[in-house]
């Protein structure tokens, strides 16, 4: 059952109307109709968020640095606003996500805010800059979370991977979305006839296309295909495996994505161009084709890109049975601003995007570090960049600081060669010692734990080495350590032994696509 719109009085009431393609929604709107009419390009102002860390209660990280790189997303931070103003909300709700993810928005200060980026940047003072505010802790989110049946594996005090959660929270988003928006056609078109509908001309499983030099290709769509949502509308894309066969038609599959997964293990990827053009590596197929034995060749091409492009390095492998799973340790070059290569494309679509600007070009908007040797049993840090699109934060769990883009893009440079080997002669030492456990257990001292579950008042999370740390209280601005219990301006304090080399490599990329 959908909830029900906000009445005189309450909080979405009074709020600013939604704004879509410049037009402001009607505040007789249901939270069905916003959904819908929800547009990336919204016109709605760009708020300028204050910084704050996440309590790690116990192995949280994956967790919070998810949390982080949501938030600062503007597009799905209008998407959250949008809805908050729409509606009451009620944790006993059919939306428990939607809702815990708007309380977590609400959390945040908004310290200016403005209708353009360059307006935003003129109206900043120094001091908002430096403005952070005290740690919190999401409560509300985990209890959402723990009762969805998508998270029914990740149990609490134990580390989980990032990516994953990341992809269950944005599939939940989407379901109960879609779910709301759903309820609202069936019960509008309850007891109405439905027209008959005729098809056009098309394969008995999927619909003919007609390519370059008219040539004819059977398209179908892998999956279901749920109605648009909010979530796919920022993050969905899709991608285009084409299957050819001596003799036959052309057969081509769309296959939707939110992260897009990109492998990194070959050696000639040394960044994510690399990465993005090993997508279309040619494969060779034998097998039964056409109902006679033949050699076919599957090709694989990106069809549409996002607003917003999660790319995801496939940082873990599996080996065998007795080494289980091993992390990839190698640096994967990412750029601040990214072109997607046209090799990327089928040709088919490559005449269109010159019409259309040029190739797609993203900034980059987050990034999610992985430490430690297993996803299991590492550590999880985030880069995030503010709304400005000019000031950058470091957040590890409670402690925030300011960083340079460089900074950041350092977080992809090639890694040195020494240590690079010291590294991996460190991780053949550790797959050895692995082999004489339970491969299904973390690399990390961190992981041998009592398997009862800590409750969520248990700070301090795990590091790599098997020891704990406590983060404590505190921000950093410009590498130099601060309380959190200030606002504004703080008076600076010795920060983190300088030049200890950090075993972090960059394993969620968030991009944002500029404006053409």
């Amino acid at each position: 059952m959908a909830r029900k719109a906000a009445g005189p009085g309450s909080v979405a009431s009074q709020a600013t109307d939604a704004v879509q393609n410049g037009t402001a929604l009607p505040k007789t709107a249901t939270l069905a109709e916003a959904l819908r009419q929800y547009s990336v390009q919204s016109a709605a102002p760009i708020p300028f968020l204050e910084p704050r860390g996440l309590v790690n209660t116990g192995n949280m990280c994956y967790m919070s640095s998810v949390l982080q790189i949501l938030l600062f997303c503007t597009p799905f931070y209008h998407f959250l606003d949008q809805v908050r103003q729409r509606t009451v909300h009620s944790m006993k709700s059919d939306t428990p996500l939607v809702d815990a993810m708007i309380m977590f928005m609400r959390d945040f200060k908004v310290l200016a805010s403005a209708e353009s980026v360059e307006a935003l940047r003129k109206t900043l003072k120094q001091e908002q800059l430096e403005q952070f505010g005290e740690p919190v802790t999401p409560e509300y989110v985990y209890e959402a979370v723990r009762d969805l049946p998508r998270f029914q594996n990740m149990r609490r005090g134990h580390q989980q991977d990032a990516e994953e959660f990341l992809g269950f929270i944005l599939e939940c988003l989407h379901d109960e979305c879609v779910t709301v928006m759903r309820s609202s056609t069936e019960s509008q078109t309850e007891g109405v006839t439905s027209p008959s509908i005729t098809a056009s001309p098309s394969s008995a499983d999927g619909w003919l296309e007609v390519g370059p030099k008219q040539k004819a290709s059977v398209t179908r769509t892998a999956g279901h295909e749920d109605a648009p949502s909010p979530i796919t509308k920022i993050f969905g894309g899709h991608l285009r495996s084409e299957l050819r066969v001596p003799g036959l038609k052309d057969s081509v599959t769309l296959e939707p994505y939110k992260p897009l997964q990109l492998d990194i293990g070959a050696a000639h990827v040394n960044n994510i161009v690399d990465a993005l053009k090993g997508l279309t590596r040619t494969e060779s197929l034998t097998g039964e084709f056409g109902g006679r034995g033949n050699i076919a060749k599957k090709q694989v091409f990106i069809d549409t890109v996002p607003p917003v492009l999660v790319l995801h390095l496939k940082r873990f492998q599996y080996e065998n049975n007795l080494t289980g799973t091993q992390k990839i340790w190698k640096k994967i070059g990412y750029p601040l601003e990214l072109e997607i290569p046209k090799e990327v494309f089928p040709s088919s679509r490559r005449a269109g995007l010159a019409v259309k600007g040029g190739l797609p070009k993203y900034r980059l908007i987050s990034v999610v570090y992985h430490h430690g040797k297993s996803a299991a049993g590492g550590h999880y840090t985030v880069d995030v960049l503010r709304q400005d699109q000019r000031e950058w934060v470091r957040m590890d769990d409670t402690i925030i600081r300011r960083i340079r883009p460089e900074d950041v893009a350092e977080g992809g440079s090639e890694e040195d060669p020494k240590l690079l080997a010291k590294a991996l002669e460190q991780h053949k030492a550790d797959t050895e010692l692995q082999k004489q456990r339970n491969i299904y257990q973390g690399l990390d001292e961190a992981d041998h734990e009592a398997e009862e579950e800590g409750p969520w008042s248990q700070v301090n999370g795990h590091v790599a080495g098997g020891k704990k740390q406590q983060w404590g209280s505190v921000a950093t601005t410009n590498g130099t350590a601060t309380p959190t219990s200030t606002a504004g301006k703080r008076t600076p304090t010795p920060a983190r032994k300088e030049g200890v080399k950090d075993n972090k490599v960059a394993y969620i990329l968030l991009y944002e696509r500029m404006a053409v």
